[in-house]
Protein backbone atom coordinates (compact mmCIF):
# COMPACT_ATOMS: atom_id res chain seq x y z
CA UNK A 1 0.00 0.00 0.00
CA UNK A 2 2.83 2.36 0.87
CA UNK A 3 4.51 1.66 -2.48
CA UNK A 4 1.30 2.45 -4.41
CA UNK A 5 0.87 5.72 -2.52
CA UNK A 6 4.47 6.69 -3.23
CA UNK A 7 4.12 5.90 -6.94
CA UNK A 8 0.92 7.94 -7.21
CA UNK A 9 2.58 10.87 -5.45
CA UNK A 10 5.59 10.72 -7.80
CA UNK A 11 3.35 10.58 -10.87
CA UNK A 12 1.36 13.59 -9.64
CA UNK A 13 4.52 15.60 -9.10
CA UNK A 14 5.88 14.70 -12.53
CA UNK A 15 2.62 15.42 -14.36
CA UNK A 16 1.99 18.71 -12.54
CA UNK A 17 5.51 19.91 -13.30
CA UNK A 18 4.65 19.74 -17.00
CA UNK A 19 2.49 22.82 -16.47
CA UNK A 20 5.50 24.70 -15.08
CA UNK A 21 7.66 24.10 -18.17
CA UNK A 22 8.35 26.94 -20.62
CA UNK A 23 7.57 26.35 -24.30
CA UNK A 24 7.99 28.41 -27.47
CA UNK A 25 5.01 30.68 -28.06
CA UNK A 26 2.98 31.03 -31.23
CA UNK A 27 4.00 34.44 -32.58
CA UNK A 28 3.59 36.67 -35.62
CA UNK A 29 6.28 39.28 -36.33
CA UNK A 30 5.66 42.32 -38.55
CA UNK A 31 8.59 44.52 -39.63
CA UNK A 32 7.79 48.12 -40.58
CA UNK A 33 10.35 50.90 -41.22
CA UNK A 34 9.83 52.43 -37.77
CA UNK A 35 8.64 49.47 -35.73
CA UNK A 36 8.93 45.71 -35.22
CA UNK A 37 5.76 44.26 -33.70
CA UNK A 38 5.51 40.74 -32.27
CA UNK A 39 2.06 39.31 -31.54
CA UNK A 40 1.76 36.49 -29.00
CA UNK A 41 -1.34 34.30 -29.34
CA UNK A 42 -2.83 31.95 -26.72
CA UNK A 43 -4.67 29.18 -28.63
CA UNK A 44 -4.99 26.94 -25.54
CA UNK A 45 -7.95 26.30 -23.25
CA UNK A 46 -5.86 27.46 -20.27
CA UNK A 47 -4.39 30.86 -19.44
CA UNK A 48 -0.65 31.26 -20.04
CA UNK A 49 2.09 33.53 -18.74
CA UNK A 50 4.64 34.72 -21.31
CA UNK A 51 8.03 36.38 -21.36
CA UNK A 52 10.27 37.28 -24.24
CA UNK A 53 12.37 39.62 -26.27
CA UNK A 54 11.75 41.45 -29.57
CA UNK A 55 14.63 42.38 -31.87
CA UNK A 56 14.87 44.83 -34.75
CA UNK A 57 17.93 45.33 -36.94
CA UNK A 58 18.39 48.78 -38.47
CA UNK A 59 19.89 49.50 -41.87
CA UNK A 60 23.28 50.49 -40.42
CA UNK A 61 23.69 47.12 -38.67
CA UNK A 62 22.96 47.50 -34.92
CA UNK A 63 20.11 45.55 -33.34
CA UNK A 64 17.57 47.25 -31.05
CA UNK A 65 15.74 45.13 -28.53
CA UNK A 66 13.02 45.23 -25.89
CA UNK A 67 12.11 42.71 -23.19
CA UNK A 68 8.90 41.90 -21.37
CA UNK A 69 8.24 39.65 -18.39
CA UNK A 70 5.21 37.89 -16.89
CA UNK A 71 2.46 38.87 -19.33
CA UNK A 72 -0.79 37.05 -18.48
CA UNK A 73 -2.84 35.86 -21.47
CA UNK A 74 -6.32 34.46 -20.77
CA UNK A 75 -7.91 31.84 -23.00
CA UNK A 76 -7.94 32.83 -26.68
CA UNK A 77 -6.33 36.27 -26.31
CA UNK A 78 -3.23 37.95 -27.70
CA UNK A 79 -0.68 40.59 -26.71
CA UNK A 80 1.78 42.74 -28.64
CA UNK A 81 5.40 43.67 -27.93
CA UNK A 82 7.15 46.42 -29.88
CA UNK A 83 10.59 47.81 -30.57
CA UNK A 84 10.73 51.22 -32.27
CA UNK A 85 13.25 53.43 -34.06
CA UNK A 86 13.40 56.87 -35.67
CA UNK A 87 12.62 57.57 -39.35
CA UNK A 88 16.32 58.22 -40.06
CA UNK A 89 17.29 54.63 -39.12
CA UNK A 90 14.65 52.25 -40.54
CA UNK A 91 14.40 48.60 -39.61
CA UNK A 92 15.45 46.07 -42.27
CA UNK A 93 14.69 42.93 -40.24
CA UNK A 94 13.14 41.75 -37.02
CA UNK A 95 12.44 38.65 -34.95
CA UNK A 96 11.27 37.60 -31.49
CA UNK A 97 12.03 34.94 -28.89
CA UNK A 98 8.95 34.46 -26.72
CA UNK A 99 8.26 31.65 -24.27
CA UNK A 100 5.12 30.82 -22.30
CA UNK A 101 4.00 28.49 -19.55
CA UNK A 102 0.58 27.48 -18.34
CA UNK A 103 -0.72 29.53 -15.42
CA UNK A 104 -1.77 27.30 -12.55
Amino acid sequence: MKLKTSLVAILLVISSSAFAQWFSARINVVVLPGQVAAEVINPFHHPVICKGQVFGQISRGPVYTTYFLEQFLPLGTNRYAYVQTTPNTPFVGGWANIFCRFAL
